[in-house]
């Protein structure tokens, strides 16, 4: 499984590639009053207003601080709407064996579906449950716009 792995609250993570869209590079937000912490702002993605949540406030409680490895990993939630997932440190792509991915071991956030070792390990996010329910609620409301929609070919 290849997967895109990132750094957020001392931790190394990884999405797996087939959840992400694209990476995109930092750009300038466009604020979004009275939004949730976690709410970056809104991106341009190819003439489409999207919502960037910020994953380092999502998974850390803190916003993310602007590195020259920090993007923007777009994202399909699972009824087909983009979302932004800001991440501080965007690391690289990594191959993972899906038979050496093992259960946490302990309690863990919901989002994390499993680990895996290797040099350092690795917890493996799942996207739609590292986004809160009030924004999946927000995005759902949307869903009627054509523009905010994913094109089913891209949605992973």
């Amino acid at each position: 499984m290849l997967c895109v792995t990132l750094r957020a609250a001392g931790a190394r993570f990884a999405i797996p590639a087939r959840d992400i869209l694209e990476v995109a590079p930092l750009v300038e937000l466009a604020p979004l009053p009275g939004a949730p912490p976690y709410v970056a702002g809104l991106m341009n993605l190819r003439g489409r207003s999207i919502p960037v949540a910020d994953l380092t406030v999502l998974l850390a409680g803190r916003p993310s601080r602007r590195f020259a490895s920090t993007r923007i990993l777009c994202a399909a939630t699972p009824e087909g709407l983009a979302v932004g997932l800001m991440a501080e440190r965007v690391l690289k792509t990594l191959a993972i064996d899906p038979d050496a991915v093992a259960p946490p071991g302990a309690p863990a956030a919901p989002w994390v579906t499993g680990v895996a070792g290797g040099e350092e390990l690795v917890q493996i996010l799942d996207v739609a449950r590292v986004l809160p329910p009030e924004l999946l609620r927000a995005l759902s409301r949307t869903a009627d716009a054509p523009d905010n929609r994913v094109p089913a070919e891209a949605v992973p």
